[in-house]
């Protein structure tokens, strides 16, 4: 099988580029439609769509697409749902005259405005200048915009005005007299600005900093943030469960306007008696549904019983309704008359504790259904809740199951600033109105309103937030969630681009989730189910699909829409019948009925695919229900899928040059969401839509773009992933891919991290999968080729021979090519960077006395070396610095020595010296270290296939095994790697890239659809090797030939971050505890290497009594202690005088009060401290001491 889509296929010749023929084609069947197309065709489309998917949408254009819906919408929007600030007087007592009045004041917030990022130069320069991301960084500053609100405030006074009472009513009433009024656009803080978002510098840009960086992060003080999706629960749908009790419960993020309908069980006098029926809870009470329904409008019991409309009849469904009305009689006689059901429900709403100050009408317009007007509209919504709890508890409706994603939202950048900006706003304006009170008194005057609105709340609200990760709860309002903000890792590029696109689930307690760490059907296509951490967040923490993409809120209405495709509005009464006619729903709010649900969805669908309906916008006909669900909010995870109806349109060539767009446009690919996936038959690859593989007889609706489509990003780049043990793709996926050191960014010139690596020699790998081939980007030079995304590989292609070596490789290490090692190979570059900040001069705040302010510059120090130091307290660019050298020189005019010492293990040549300052008034520098690292002992390397190990032995090239053809392998590793860790993979991908290398035209290694094993073998033996990958050896020492034959091939190897030199620990004496006297546990700090309890146990079980003592005692705490052997009791050295007017020093006993039979014994420090520090709470050790 010749690879999709390469120069080498013959058959693509005729449609290199494609088009879609906008004319309507005419209705043929799925099946005439394939045999018109053939295989190969369709085949090269849909690598072709992928290529135009990943060009439109990227791998993080739902965390940018977020970001900007809420600069556009959500932003204004949070300020609108505060309303106008209303701000009551002091009320002074002292104002007693008839003519004063007491002052009133109204701030009312209106637009909001946003600035491009900018920073102000200083005092001596007043203007404002671009601030690049760049800027940012280096400065470690925060890539933040100005926020501007319209606002009007308004100062009055309440008068009586009497009027005429003919016209009026009324002979006198209560007017406003404003006093003073005003609006201006004031500054209410800062908001940290998305990466190459809408309000970005870098989204005009022609070129950006770096080819690798796509965005989606923040800056704040100069480090990289970003935000994990997070899973939350779908709020606007009806939730049914059965767990502690049957409920069907109408969900919002406001408690006020949540409901459940409940089933519980009846009592008579305090004793359950067996019966089940119907209560509502709101509002903070629990009351009889019946009486419910009248107090909204319905008039009689036939008419509930119709609203409700269950259908069947049912002995115990109509047990339950009858258990309703009799303990809505109890509760409320008389409750069918007038307005008594209203009156009972507003004596119990207003007998909480804290009621709501609305009447009892403003609370159903405002509490009650919110988004359904009318309220006979929202009597008819109560009663389709008692019926879906009803049909749930006779088993003709499932339950609702929390791990479902139709039942979940992913919370990305708009929803969760949202979110944190409407607490710290809310606080900002607390304090505003408290601020504006104290001047509402009688002789202050009413200042500007920037006086009394603070724009630093806002923007340290941000910035803490953001530097801590602790985020605002999504319902609790005092409560602050870890994990939603994270640094964003910079040791790859595939590192980076994994993280953005990381959701997670919170959850409360991690020993008890259920089913949530499960893989769930609904997952398929949308969320990876093997890229997923091990240990505690397994399961909980996922990576979208590579296709996977989030949907964000669609602020047009569709409503019209829906009316021309049929939808009839529902009607505001109790009274009319719907009969047999299907509800349709819109993200959640019942908008209307419709008498032929099939013909209606058709023709939504119809539309959307001519893009007369957005794309986003997900259409389910549940035809059990007798529902349509039309979902247009933000969260869903959507992922495009070929519609196999509309194949015919892309025949022909028309023009050159087509978008992702145009095929959505034209209904030959759309985004289908988790609950539409259900009304559809989709084959999951080509192969399974002509019949090739799978039951040839099903009719397939949509079909997959590829199969390995399936996967998250790390995990559709390994190769051959189908052929592993799905724990090793794990590792591969979720820890090597992102500890692989590579080239992280194309700018190192202008960062300044803390710690980076980069390889020497990146290499692409031999081998080439589906989604590396559609990320990539046309070839240099004028090559037809795609060359694959590169950066997502990070390694090098290493000769791999299976075998045994001298034992050195045994337990997962390998034997490296020394030569190979000396030429380059596994190479990289260790920068580590130093920071120190002091104080400016002129814009410090605090004034110092002279004598302590700091300053950068070289005294001789008594804590390092300062030989490489310049006057100026900077190492020079090249300098080679070692253990206990200071790296940056500080001091104080009082030569007070502050400087920046390298640790224990740390040392490297000066690469870059930066001195800058930052937007807090402070002057700093950075110097980076930098270190060449040649693989050596004990170094961590790994394959794609989770086959790790690390650095055994480094033998000499001439001692290597060699072939005929005098090819000498870099890696052996041990065979009894592969069959309990059952990863042919590796071996499948040597064979492969043994062929490649021997200009084989097979490359093909994408999960699920592989070339065969017959394949790869054949493509082997054609360029004369043998099938298996084989080959006859000779002994490197002694020449003579090998008797078995040696597996070999190229395979793509990774070395890892995790370093011997990072790790090794030494010590024979060095700094102890203050305290304790025992060795202090820093590595930097030439701390002591820890020795616990297991460790003793095995020195015990090895009698090693001797050693055990040196260990735990002579080389840790020893000391010693007088103990009096008499009375048993610790003896102090003292001062004490004796006969003859001396005083002599030595042990004494103050019980005693005697030096006479004291003895010194050796105990640990730790045990001395220990006594003297219960002596000092009043208990007394006794030491029983005994010659030895």
């Amino acid at each position: 099988m010749e690879h999709i889509g390469s120069s080498k296929d013959a058959n693509n010749t005729n449609y290199t580029e494609m088009d879609i023929d906008l004319d309507d084609d005419e209705d043929q069947s799925n099946a005439e439609i394939l045999n018109e197309l053939g295989d190969d065709m369709v085949k090269y489309f849909c690598k072709k769509a992928s290529v135009m998917f990943f060009d439109q949408y990227g791998l993080i254009s739902h965390q940018i697409n977020s970001y900007n819906q809420f600069i556009n919408s959500g932003l204004q929007s949070a300020f609108d749902s505060f309303g106008d600030l209303t701000v009551t007087p002091g009320f002074d007592p002292s104002k007693k005259g008839a003519d004063e009045h007491y002052r009133y004041a109204t701030v009312k917030f209106g637009k909001v405005t946003l600035e491009r990022p900018k920073f102000w130069c200083g005092e001596g320069n007043a203007q404002e200048l671009k601030m690049l991301p760049r800027h940012a960084r280096l400065q470690r500053m925060t890539y933040a915009s100005k926020m501007k609100v319209d606002v009007h405030i308004q100062v009055y006074v309440m008068k009586k005005v009497r009027s005429d009472k003919f016209k009026t009513g009324k002979e006198e009433y209560i007017d406003k007299d404003i006093k003073w009024e005003d609006t201006r656009e004031i500054t209410i803080g800062r908001l940290p600005v998305m990466v190459k978002s809408d309000l970005c510098w870098m989204s005009e840009a022609e070129k950006g900093d770096c080819e690798f960086d796509h965005g989606g992060y923040f800056l704040i003080k100069g480090a990289e943030k970003i935000f994990i999706a997070q899973e939350q629960i779908f709020l606007k749908r009806l939730w049914v469960s059965n767990i502690p009790y049957w409920a069907v419960a109408f969900k919002s993020q406001m408690k006020r306007n949540r409901m459940v309908v409940k089933l519980v069980e009846g009592s008579t006098e305090g004793i359950t008696n067996g019966e089940k029926l119907l209560t509502v809870y709101f509002l903070s009470v629990e009351i009889p549904v019946w009486i419910l329904f009248f107090a909204l409008g319905v008039t009689s019991d036939k008419e509930i019983v119709d609203l409700i409309d269950y259908g069947e009849a049912n002995g115990r469904i109509e047990n339950i309704l009858f258990a309703s009305i009799r303990e809505a009689d109890d509760k409320c006689e008389a409750f069918r008359r007038g307005k008594n059901a209203l009156l009972f429900l507003e004596e119990r709403v207003k007998g909480v504790q804290f009621p709501p100050a609305e009447s009892i009408d403003e609370c159903f317009n405002m509490y009650v259904f919110p988004n359904v007007k009318g309220l006979k509209r929202k009597a008819r919504y109560l009663a389709y809740m008692v019926k879906v709890l009803l049909l749930a508890y006779t088993g003709r409706r499932k339950t609702d199951n929390r791990d479902d994603f139709r039942n979940k939202r992913l919370e990305l950048a708009g929803e969760l600033l949202e979110r944190e900006i409407k607490v710290h706003f809310a606080h900002a304006r607390k304090r505003m109105g408290k601020a504006l009170q104290r001047d509402l008194y009688g002789e202050r005057e009413v200042r500007q309103i920037e006086h009394y609105l603070d724009a630093s709340i806002i923007t340290n609200g941000l910035q803490r937030a953001f530097s801590t990760g602790a985020w605002t709860h999504p319902f609790k309002r005092m409560e602050r969630i870890s994990g939603v903000v994270a640094t964003l890792g910079r040791t790859n590029p595939l590192q980076t681009m994994a993280e953005l696109r990381r959701t997670r689930q919170q959850v409360q307690y991690t020993g008890k989730v259920g089913d949530a760490r499960y893989p769930h059907p609904s997952h398929w296509g949308k969320v990876c189910f093997l890229s997923t951490p091990d240990g505690e967040n397994c399961g909980l923490v996922k990576n979208l699909a590579v296709t996977g993409v989030v949907s964000t809120d669609v602020t047009e209405s569709i409503l019209p829409q829906l009316s021309d495709c049929g939808m009839e509005e529902l009607v505001d009464d109790t009274t009319t019948v719907l009969g047999k006619k299907d509800k349709v729903f819109l993200n959640g709010d019942w908008v209307g009925v419709c008498s032929d649900s099939i013909s209606f969805v058709a023709e939504l669908r119809t539309r959307r695919r001519r893009n007369e309906l957005p794309h986003q916008v997900e259409i389910k006909r549940d035809q059990c229900q007798q529902e349509v669900r039309i979902l247009s909010d933000a969260g869903r995870i959507l992922r495009p899928l070929l519609v196999v109806s509309n194949l015919l349109k892309i025949k022909g060539s028309k023009s050159e040059h087509k978008s992702f767009q145009s095929l959505l446009d034209n209904g030959v690919i759309e985004l289908i969401g988790p609950e539409e996936e259900e009304d559809f038959k989709t084959a999951w690859g080509v192969q399974y839509l002509f019949g090739k593989e799978g039951k040839s007889s099903v009719k397939y609706t949509h079909c997959e773009l590829d199969m390995s489509f399936l996967l998250g990003l790390s995990c559709s780049l390994v190769p051959f992933a189908n052929h592993d043990h799905a724990r090793r793709v794990l590792y591969q996926s979720q820890k090597h891919s992102s500890q692989a050191i590579g080239f992280a960014t194309t700018n190192p010139n202008i960062r300044v991290d803390a710690l980076s690596h980069q390889l020497f020699y990146p290499q692409r790998p031999l081998f080439q999968t589906m989604t590396s081939d559609c990320l990539g980007k046309p070839g240099y030079l004028g090559q037809s080729k795609v060359v694959p995304k590169s950066e997502f590989y990070n390694g090098q292609n290493a000769i791999v021979a299976v075998n045994v070596h001298l034992g050195y490789n045994q337990e997962d290490s390998l034997v490296m090519n020394r030569a190979s090692l000396q030429r380059g190979m596994f190479r990289s570059e260790h920068i580590r960077s130093y920071k120190a900040e002091i104080e400016n001069k002129e814009s410090s705040e605090k004034r110092k006395k002279p004598e302590d302010i700091v300053n950068f510059g070289k005294i001789q120090s008594k804590i390092g070396r300062v030989d490489s130091l310049d006057d100026d307290g900077f190492p020079f660019v090249g300098a080679n610095l070692q253990s206990g050298d200071i790296i940056i020189g500080r001091c104080a005019d009082s030569g007070t020595d502050h400087s920046i010492k390298l640790k224990h293990t740390e040392r490297g040549y000066v690469q870059k010296v930066v001195l800058s300052s930052n937007d807090e008034g402070k002057n700093f520098a950075v110097v980076s270290l930098r270190q060449v690292r040649s693989p050596v002992l004990g170094d961590k390397f790994s394959s794609m296939h989770g086959q790790k190990g690390v650095l055994g032995f480094l033998e000499s090239q001439e001692n290597f095994p060699f072939t005929k053809q005098g090819i000498v392998p870099d890696i052996v590793i041990n065979p009894h790697a592969f069959p309990s860790r059952q990863t042919p993979g590796q071996l499948l991908e040597a064979a492969l890239g043994k062929g490649i290398a021997c200009v084989g035209s097979l490359r093909n290694a994408t999960p699920f659809s592989t070339s065969s094993v017959e394949a790869i073998t054949d493509q082997l033996h054609r360029a004369g090797f043998s099938r298996w990958g084989n080959e006859r050896v000779y002994n490197g020492r002694t020449g003579e030939m090998v008797r078995s034959l040696i597996f070999m091939g190229p395979t793509f190897y990774q070395r890892l971050h995790h370093m011997s030199e990072d790790k090794v620990k030494f010590r024979n004496t060095g700094p102890v505890h203050p305290l304790t006297r025992q060795p202090v546990a820093d590595r930097k700090r030439f701390g002591g290497i820890k020795f616990g309890e297991m460790e003793r146990d095995c020195l015990i079980a090895h009698g090693a009594s001797a050693n055990l003592y040196e260990r735990l005692f002579t080389l840790s705490d020893s000391s010693q202690i007088h103990i009096c052997s008499k009375c048993k009791n610790v003896a102090n050295v003292i001062l004490r005088p004796v006969s003859g007017g001396r005083k002599i020093r030595g042990p004494y006993c103050r019980f005693c009060e005697s030096a006479d039979d004291i003895v010194v014994a050796s105990v640990p420090y730790g045990a001395k401290l220990l006594s003297q520090e219960l002596f000092s709470m009043g208990i007394n050790l006794k030491f029983e001491t005994e010659l030895c």
